[in-house]
Formats: structure tokens, C-alpha cells, sequence
């Protein structure tokens, strides 16, 4: 049993190193104002169908849907799920209990920005 755990805790932990290089990518990039990794992936309840979902806080996206998501997930790593908000869309999204941002800031493993999660 103990291995098992040992295995597990393990490859959580290589997941987030994976987000957190990708986080770094992606900051050279676009400026992130806070990253955390949310959903299974942080919880620890994750499997090997999880995606790992990523919620990236940025001053500027695009506003269109689908170019903010190609955005994000170029050069993602496969099985990577990236949620963009603005510094004022997560605001309102947690004012509105928005699962994603809600995770965020209660239960997220922030990878940059930790202290705008504290203060949203």
C-alpha cells in the first residue's frame, strides 16, 4: 500500500511540474498575473482519464472564445485543460461562485501569482 501512495503522490507531483514549466512557457509569452492547477489534479482525486485544468489569470486576452483558447493552449501539453480569465472576469466569476475560481482561491496549487488568489 505504501508504494501505491508513494506512486501516486509521485506522479501528482509530476502533473503540477508539468503545469508549473508550462506556466513558465507561457509567461514568457503573455503576462500572467496568477496560474493555479484546479480539479482533480489538485485535490489528488485525479486518474489517468483526468485532465489537468489550469486556471491562467492574465491582463490582456483576446475576447473571442476561440482565439483565447488557442492562445492558451499553444504548446500545452496533451491532456492539459487551460481556463483564461482576465484579472476583472475572475473577480466577477468568484463574486458569482464560479466553480473554476472558487477552486482557485480555496483549493488551487497556485504557480504564480499566489498572493492576487489571496486578494481576489
Amino acid at each position: 500500500m505504501a508504494d501505491a501512495l508513494a506512486e501516486r503522490r509521485s506522479e501528482r507531483e509530476r502533473l503540477i511540474g508539468m503545469a508549473r514549466a508550462f506556466v513558465d512557457d507561457l509567461a514568457e509569452r503573455i503576462p500572467i498575473v496568477a496560474a493555479a492547477v484546479v480539479g482533480s489534479v489538485a485535490r489528488g482525486d485525479f486518474n489517468v482519464w483526468s485532465d489537468v485544468d489550469l486556471v491562467v489569470v492574465c491582463e490582456q486576452l483576446p475576447q473571442r472564445a476561440p482565439d483565447r483558447g488557442a492562445l492558451l493552449a499553444e504548446r500545452a501539453p496533451a491532456g492539459f485543460q487551460i481556463i483564461g480569465f482576465t484579472p476583472e472576469e475572475f473577480r466577477v466569476a468568484l463574486a458569482r461562485e464560479n466553480r473554476l475560481a472558487r477552486e482557485a482561491v480555496d483549493k488551487g496549487i497556485a504557480l504564480a501569482g499566489a498572493e492576487f488568489f489571496g486578494s481576489a
